[in-house]
């Protein structure tokens, strides 16, 4: 989907461009603390996120893996198969579900959430979710960009998580 200026304007380019450099480690998910797994659906609005995530999380970014998802639905069982091959310290699940006409946005992302939950539990890794449900694209264009920087609030949680685990595994 194109941007258009507007939305240029609102959020960060997508992690493909902004780490135009580095984007071919980013998609490397062995050896990783981090992995962003986004959803390509809605790509401009889940990668404005990922971008700022990667910005604020303090991490070097060859320690951050980046995959896409094709949609929300899909995020718990590729962040299965994540968790089962590779052993990253956290995960953040980045998604965009914009309510329509029907009730299609509850159904999923209620099973999306629990999906991701399930999986926190399952395997005990922090997963952040960072599926954003919103009424409106434009609500969904002000949290992941410059507005509310929901990014900048995932990679705060990541910081307070991670010391949290450690401060349970020491003790």
């Amino acid at each position: 989907m194109k941007k258009t200026d507007n939305k240029s304007i609102e959020l960060y380019d997508h992690p493909e461009i902004y780490y135009k450099d580095n984007y071919s480690d980013l998609l490397k998910l062995t050896n990783k603390k981090t992995i962003i797994v986004s959803t390509s659906y809605h790509k401009y609005i889940t990668g404005s996120m990922a971008t700022d995530f990667i910005g604020h999380s303090g991490e070097n970014i060859s320690n951050i893996g980046f995959i896409e998802s094709p949609g929300a639905f899909e995020l718990p069982l590729i962040i299965k198969m994540i968790l089962s091959k590779h052993k990253p310290d956290i995960i953040l699940a980045l998604g965009c579900i914009i309510k329509g006409d029907t009730k299609h946005d509850e159904y999923l992302s209620s099973s999306v959430i629990n999906g991701l939950k399930n999986l926190s539990l399952e395997f005990e890794k922090p997963i952040i979710n960072g599926v954003l449900t919103t009424n409106t694209e434009q609500q969904a264009i002000d949290r992941a960009g410059i507005k509310f920087k929901k990014g900048s609030e995932y990679a705060k949680t990541r910081e307070n998580l991670l010391n949290i685990i450690k401060t349970i595994t020491i003790q």
